[in-house]
């Protein structure tokens, strides 16, 4: 998210510069690169938040199925590939295919303890939203 934010001044940039005889004055100029850049930033926050709601929505969804495989996939994707890049390491495959698969494998694994540490912190509230508008008789 942080290097697609850091890419709208230059874009805005681009777009004045290609529509910069459309403008009267550089005061003009400059309000339209603000309103743009306001815009551009405005608009991929609100994509980004809303690719995180849906990200969520479909771990929850996979965690309340009765389907074996759902709720393992991560797990199971990891521990092959895990066994991949042990077996390309030793079979001694091209530098680029090793790259290849370091890119998936951090990728799998941040995905899968960010979505994990998520679950927990979700999980911590709501039980503590639970137990303080509903108090247990006795802890179990």
């Amino acid at each position: 998210m942080t290097a697609l934010l850091s890419l709208v001044p230059t874009l805005v940039d681009g777009i004045v510069k290609f529509f910069g005889n459309k403008f009267q004055s550089d005061a003009e100029k400059e309000k339209a690169r603000q309103e743009l850049e306001r815009f551009l930033t405005s608009q991929l926050q609100e994509a980004w938040q809303k690719e995180q709601e849906e990200l969520t929505k479909r771990l929850q969804l996979d965690m309340t199925s009765d389907n074996w495989l759902s709720k393992n996939i991560r797990p199971l994707v990891l521990i092959y590939l895990m066994a991949l890049f042990t077996l390309a390491f030793w079979m001694k495959v091209p530098e680029n295919t090793m790259d290849i698969l370091k890119t998936l494998l951090m990728t799998a694994f941040s995905f899968y303890f960010g979505a994990r540490t998520l679950e927990k912190i979700v999980r911590m509230f709501t039980v503590e939203k639970i137990y303080q508008n509903n108090p247990p008789k006795e802890f179990p």
